[in-house]
């Protein structure tokens, strides 16, 4: 899916204003396993989104080098998944919710898979953003 200007409106409101007060949800993204700083060509890469919420859901997005926002996958607060046209598998993506943790997997990094990870969760007619996990080749 192609970033259009408010998409990367709404991901720089969210990225820039994560200390606002008020705020009823928090959420993280990080590399499941702690020890990697940059993921390896042909890896499998495993990410997780801890949200202070589990009663929306999360989606999964990618932000490229050239600012492109891309759709990866919906994960319902029921563990429903939905991938990017409406598929509920995909070759190149996994998804998983575990109580609080709502999982992806890049199943082989390639370098179209770069870009900074981000997970999001619309609720109560706000929209709250993780602040991004970069995964680049070193």
């Amino acid at each position: 899916m192609a970033g259009s200007p408010a998409q990367l409106l709404l991901l720089a409101l969210g990225l820039c204003c994560l200390g606002i007060q008020g705020r009823e949800h928090y959420m993280w993204v990080r590399f499941r396993d702690r020890s990697i700083t940059h993921p390896q060509l042909g890896q499998w890469l495993e990410l997780e989104c801890l949200t202070t919420s589990d009663d929306s859901g999360v989606f999964w997005v990618r932000l490229d080098k050239d600012g492109t926002l891309h759709f990866i996958v919906f994960i319902s607060s029921l563990s429903r998944i939905t991938f990017a046209g409406n598929k509920r598998t995909s070759e190149r993506f996994e998804a998983t919710k575990t109580r609080r943790f709502y999982q992806l997997v890049v199943k082989f990094f390639m370098p179209q898979d770069e870009g900074n990870y981000f997970c999001l969760m619309n609720s109560n007619q706000m929209l709250y953003f993780s602040p991004g996990q970069p995964a680049f080749f070193p």
